[in-house]
């Protein structure tokens, strides 16, 4: 195998993507968690909510920077590596990681501090509404990011003008049937994770008969938000293969290993 420059660059960017991925999966949906646990709280008066939303902001903290961290050196990579790609695209594509910037960016900056240090400095509604804003900046995030990859996957909404892709139509780009198919896969794929993640801290709890009151929220919070998550997850898995059966056949062969022509076609397990 030759290690030629295209090669390093797809590993390169392959081990850049894998690891960033991680934390907006986790994030993503700890953060609206977050913001469940703080109106519970403040409804309830409970101190158990309170304390498991301690526990996990720091977490939330950690994640959260390593995701920025790692998501800025992906978006150099996009210029280093993928250059060709990024000049003919960027008409398209920078939009659209431009309003990431204006919109999730800015809404989490401006909420994120007050979330970390602000909860003895101002009124509990607002800590609550600042909570909810940190969550509401997460998603557009992740809105965003998968309208520019799902452009990638089934380019609409565009024409070709001097070697460059340029959008003609942007409701056609940010309405693409595909996006809306793909985003709610990974808002819930989020949501699944962070409910797992929780709920097999508070298993951990009780199996050392530890902080039992907080163990039992996480516990109990996470297994039945799971529970009905994956029953909808499962929908829009099948809606997404669907689409990969429909524009992109060879990949879907790929995913299937399916490496010759059959008919008709052998299951693989």
């Amino acid at each position: 195998m030759d290690l030629t420059a295209l090669l390093l660059s797809r590993i390169q960017f392959a081990f850049t993507i894998s690891f960033h991925i991680i934390f907006p999966s986790f994030t993503i949906g700890l953060a609206a968690w977050l913001t469940v646990l703080d109106a519970l709280h403040l409804w309830t008066g409970r101190p158990a909510y309170r304390q498991v939303f301690e526990f996990w902001l720091k977490i939330f903290g950690v994640a959260f920077g390593l995701g920025v961290v790692s998501g800025i050196v992906m978006a150099f990579q996009f210029g280093s590596n993928w250059s060709v790609l990024a000049r003919m695209s960027g008409p398209i594509q920078g939009p659209l990681l431009s309003y990431e910037t204006f919109t999730a960016f800015f809404l989490e900056a401006s909420f994120f501090g007050i979330m970390l240090f602000g909860r003895p400095r101002v009124p509990p509604f607002f800590y609550l509404f600042s909570t909810a804003m940190v969550a509401l900046g997460t998603t557009l995030s992740a809105f965003w990011i998968m309208a520019n990859n799902s452009w990638m996957q089934v380019p609409v909404g565009y024409a070709i003008e001097n070697g460059a892709f340029v959008p003609n139509d942007w409701f056609k780009i940010m309405f693409s049937p595909v996006l809306w198919v793909r985003f709610p896969h990974m808002l819930l794929a989020s949501y699944v994770t962070g409910a797992f993640c929780v709920a097999a801290t508070g298993a951990w709890y009780l199996l050392r008969g530890v902080f039992r009151a907080e163990a039992h929220v996480m516990l109990r919070m996470g297994l039945y938000l799971a529970a009905v998550l994956l029953l909808v997850q499962g929908f829009f898995g099948h809606l997404n293969g669907d689409y990969v059966h429909n524009y992109q056949p060879v990949k879907f062969a790929a995913i299937e290993g399916r490496w010759h022509d059959e008919q008709p076609a052998a299951e693989v397990l």
